[in-house]
């Protein structure tokens, strides 16, 4: 029988080894289905939430406007009479103007640069402040956890629109970089105090207890061992801390505690009220600087949202779940 089993296989069958059984591995190189990624995987799963989608989206039109400015408008923000003063918004003036004559359109895109910096600046400075006082606190504990905890507490309880008005009231430095001084310094409690009890539940976990065995110095087993392990609460203490900001400066520089002479959203709001033109029915004059404020705020609030999906496992797992049964289906 097996004499005749062998005879009925094919001549090449037979005479052809079998690959299947061989242990040795291929010198040549195997070729993946797969290309490489161009954009990281925390990219596509940020994007993948429609609300960060829709937020990185608008959040990207508002800095390409004000970046690429003089290539949208070529009228002055500060020039005088270029235009009919108070003119209602039409084609040749998109956002109207305002008594002097000034285009409003030109001074919400060339003012986005004054108010984003100073967003982006505070929430860099102020996470990272932050970072270093709640950090340390919640990881030494002792006398220094006492210390920074009662600073900590000073600021959180002082009020923080009368700290900033006297703050700017008596600061040399005016402009930008006043108000990014003045906003950091008045704005690090809150995620100091979060990042702390963060430290705190984190510091007792086995991966930062072998650090400490091996003999790691305290700012390694910090900003190496336990830093990693909140960068969601990193990014998200840094949107809100941009978003307050903004609110601050508008507020400041509307209430005339600011440049008056620079440019940005809240200086245009202030030189609204001061031409009181919620009264005279000029609408144009606060709405799209507040428009500008509103949006800007909105698409960071989105980003937000979509944080989650990067930080919460159980969200991936949930749309894992859904494009299998579709695949199953």
């Amino acid at each position: 029988m097996q004499v005749q089993n062998r005879t009925n296989i094919p001549e090449r069958e037979q005479a052809a080894p079998r690959a299947a059984i061989s242990i040795t591995p291929s010198l040549a190189p195997a070729k993946s289905g797969r290309r490489r990624q161009l954009v990281p995987g925390w990219v596509k799963l940020l994007l993948s939430n429609h609300f960060a989608l829709v937020g990185a989206i608008m959040l990207a039109i508002i800095v390409l406007a004000a970046i690429f400015a003089p290539l949208l408008t070529s009228q002055d923000p500060n020039g005088l009479g270029n235009n009919n003063p108070s003119l209602s918004p039409s084609p040749s003036n998109w956002f109207g103007t305002n008594h002097q004559g000034e285009d409003i359109f030109a001074q919400v895109i060339y003012g986005a640069r004054l108010s984003l910096f100073v967003g982006a600046a505070v929430g860099a400075l102020g996470v990272s402040l932050s970072c270093l006082v709640g950090m340390l606190a919640g990881y030494l504990g002792g006398w220094v956890d006492e210390g920074l905890g009662m600073v900590m507490n000073v600021f959180l309880v002082i009020p923080q629109l009368p700290l900033l008005v006297v703050a700017s009231a008596y600061l040399p430095v005016h402009g930008g970089a006043g108000m990014v001084i003045i906003l950091t310094i008045t704005g690090w409690a809150w995620g100091a105090r979060v990042l702390r009890a963060q430290t705190y539940s984190l510091k007792n976990r086995d991966f930062v207890q072998a650090a400490y065995v091996s003999g790691e110095s305290t700012w390694r087993i910090v900003f190496f061992e336990i830093l990693p392990n909140m960068i969601s609460l990193l990014v998200s203490s840094f949107i809100f801390t941009f978003i307050g900001a903004i609110f601050a400066e508008a507020s400041l520089e509307f209430l005339g505690f600011g440049d008056i002479n620079t440019m940005s959203w809240g200086t245009i709001l202030y030189w609204a009220q001061q031409q009181s033109t919620l009264l005279t029915g000029e609408w144009w004059c606060f709405v799209f600087p507040g428009l500008a404020i509103a949006l800007t705020i909105t698409s960071l609030v989105f980003i937000n949202y979509g944080i989650d999906a990067i930080s919460n496992p159980r969200l991936r797992l949930v749309k894992i779940a859904k494009q299998y049964r579709k695949k199953v289906a």
